[in-house]
């Protein structure tokens, strides 16, 4: 089976070698057909015509060659194919007033001229197949009606026959054409398939490799905003305990700062190093981070919480009511949480000395509108390589949100985002 199936594909991708073949087994008996029509003067051969010559035996197997020689190229030149095939075919008309058995290859001409040539050329060639069919009956009739009369054998319904002979042919013309033609049908139809299925395939593994990349991006995304609020309260503090150690004639009240800011660095170190741990623990239990449980926005002012232990001057406010509009889904409280957090990051580690961050968090009938500010230095709001601007822009684009963060006319940064939850409660309400 291995290697009829390896046959068949070197064949398929090879169609011409394959029509080689068929043509190497078709020559045999068109040749021994043709030389059939020698005969000798003492012999009694109704198909004898021609004299047993060299001459006419040198003919005679051009002649059949003809015949098959055309079939190399049933499948990848049809129309060429049918052009030689017409002039063996003339020959047999004119000197020939029978049948031979190289008629059958009008048929295979007209199947593979249906299959595999052109629309012009399917069209020309039925023609022409019909008009040969009546051009065949009006000369095997002929040649029939005179042979009756000349052995004695009495009048035939020339016409009749003829008419009888002429739909058979054209008949048999017309059934291997349309075979051709839904052969054709068919391998177009495999071809479209196997077009579409190579498109799906390429398709998916596009997909594949978005969602790869989006899951590497979400991956560093949750690392990022996970581990650099952590660490960035753990190099402030350790700044500060440095800081007050290193001034001259330390004191206790500066040895009791620096050892706050060392408990301060030892809670965040614990902080961080849980949250990698569960971050981690998900992905490998292949749980995305999406799905994982995630900080929801009444867990901000936790938050706030833990930066104002950090040393940071930090005002939260809540303006408005969540039943102002739709509910919140996980998905957007996380968002909200985490663009907040993101924002007071990036003020412990860009805004300086003694910086003050107002948070204000506002419910309105389009969803929720974020914005922190502070009054320090004005840095970029990001860890340098664009990481935290990037995190917060993919966190509202799902929702259609927008997101800016840009210095302030005087001095500081503002982060302002809005995320959408659809319609408000008062106009549905009102519907």
């Amino acid at each position: 089976m291995r290697i009829i199936k390896r046959l068949a594909n070197w064949f398929g991708l090879h169609p011409m070698a394959g029509d080689v073949i068929w043509a190497l087994i078709l020559v045999q008996p068109t040749l021994g057909n043709t030389l059939s029509l020698f005969t000798a003067e003492e012999q009694e051969n109704p198909l004898g015509y021609f004299p047993s010559t060299a001459f006419n035996h040198v003919l005679m197997i051009a002649w059949g060659v003809s015949y098959a020689a055309p079939l190399i190229w049933r499948r990848t030149r049809p129309a060429l194919m049918c052009t030689l095939l017409v002039v063996p075919h003339l020959v047999q008309l004119a000197v020939v007033p029978i049948p031979m058995f190289p008629n059958i290859f009008a048929l295979i001409a007209m199947f593979a001229v249906a299959a595999y040539g052109s629309e012009r050329a399917r069209r020309l060639w039925l023609a022409l197949g019909v008009a040969a069919s009546l051009a065949a009956a009006i000369k095997w009739t002929t040649g029939a009606a005179v042979g009756s009369q000349s052995d004695g054998s009495g009048p035939h319904d020339v016409v009749g026959i003829m008419t009888f002979l002429f739909v058979m042919l054209a008949a048999s013309v017309t059934v291997c054409w349309l075979l051709g033609a839904f052969t054709r049908e068919r391998f177009t139809t495999v071809r479209t398939l196997k077009d579409r299925a190579d498109a799906i395939a390429a398709e998916r593994d596009r997909f594949a490799q978005l969602a790869a990349e989006q899951e590497r991006s979400r991956i560093a995304r949750e690392m990022h905003d996970v581990v650099a609020h952590s660490l960035s309260v753990i190099v402030v503090q350790t700044d500060g305990a440095i800081y007050a150690l290193d001034q001259p004639g330390a004191d206790a009240a500066k040895l009791a700062l620096a050892r706050e800011a060392l408990r301060r660095i030892g809670t965040a170190s614990h902080e961080a190093l849980s949250q990698t741990r569960a971050l981690v623990g998900v992905l490998r239990e292949g749980e995305t981070p999406e799905t994982a449980p995630q900080p929801r926005l009444n867990e901000v002012g936790g938050l706030v919480e833990s930066a104002r232990a950090s040393g940071l001057d930090v005002d939260y406010v809540v303006v408005g009511s969540p039943d102002a509009h739709a509910p919140l889904d996980a998905a957007r409280e996380t968002a909200a949480y985490r663009i907040v957090q993101e924002s007071l990051t990036n003020a412990i580690k860009h805004g300086g000395p003694h910086v003050r961050v107002r948070v204000r968090v506002s419910h309105t009938d389009a969803g929720l509108a974020i914005s922190v500010r502070d009054d320090g230095r004005a840095a970029a709001a990001d860890d340098g390589h664009g990481h935290g601007l990037i995190g917060m822009r993919e966190r509202v684009a799902p929702f259609d949100g927008t997101l800016t963060a840009r210095p302030r006319s005087g001095d500081g940064f503002e982060v302002l985002a809005t995320i959408p939850v659809g319609e408000a409660r008062s106009t549905m309400k009102a519907r």
